[in-house]
């Protein structure tokens, strides 16, 4: 630990050194980025962003998510990410996009209201605790346009694996439910709420055995929840939930 860490909690520190102890565990290449691409735009389909959008991707690191934004052809595309490593690395693979080395909110803070058409949050608002997911929540309500959405990736607390993913990286705060989604969604001034599974999307044989196989799976798991308690609790049972809050 050196001096200019001294003070920070090991969640900050290893936010900071995200690359370092996160993301470089695999060398990077453009073929693993294309893949990146394809594995986004199956799994968002018409929620990724589009054609013309201005986007802000909130937790960018590598910038996965803003090239799969400027391959679709969004008309600005920024990235607000705390780990200086990662945003070197983005700015070399996506010179499109702009990367900003700020928190999250403060990064949100800096941007004028109204001004964004789409915000994406994919694995990052675990990573914040509630007082910072509602100041979080709040900035977004104040930057997206009207009719605007942030579209977040977040462990699904409802799933029977739930727990894997909440404590898979030891910067993970929360995991989320549809329920919990709504309750602070609305405390923020969001009107409308969708959710969707991040399972298995057919796209060749192998995909849509898998798809067939987990829809198997989570009518099971949907029956048990009935047995129990008399309710499918949302229906999202993936690890892994995408959330669609909007303006």
């Amino acid at each position: 630990m050196t001096a200019e860490t001294a003070d920070l909690t090991t969640s900050q520190r290893v936010v900071r050194q995200y690359y370092e102890t996160t993301s470089s565990r695999e060398s990077f290449t453009p073929a693993m980025m294309e893949r990146q691409i394809v594995t986004l735009e199956r799994l968002l389909g018409d929620w990724a962003p589009q054609e013309g959008e201005v986007v802000v991707d909130l937790g960018s690191g590598m910038g996965e998510t803003c090239a799969a934004a400027v391959a679709r052809g969004a008309a600005s595309v920024t990235g607000i990410n705390l780990s200086a490593s990662e945003n070197e690395l983005a700015r070399s693979i996506v010179p499109q996009a702009t990367f900003v080395e700020a928190d999250i909110v403060a990064g949100l803070a800096a941007l004028p209201d109204a001004s964004v058409d789409r915000i994406t949050a994919l694995n990052i608002l675990e990573h914040l605790d509630k007082q910072v997911l509602a100041a979080t929540l709040d900035q977004a309500m104040r930057v997206l346009k009207p009719g605007g959405s942030l579209i977040a990736m977040t462990p699904n607390a409802g799933s029977p694996f739930g727990a894997m993913t909440r404590y898979w990286d030891i910067t993970h705060e929360l995991a989320f439910t549809p329920s919990a989604f709504i309750q602070i969604g609305r405390l923020c001034g969001f009107s409308r709420f969708d959710f969707r599974e991040c399972g298995p999307r057919p796209h060749g044989v192998v995909s849509a055995i898998r798809y067939v196989l987990w829809q198997a799976i989570r009518l099971g798991i949907k029956i048990r929840l009935m047995i129990e308690l008399a309710s499918t609790k949302g229906g999202i049972y993936t690890a892994d939930m995408l959330t669609r809050l909007t303006k």
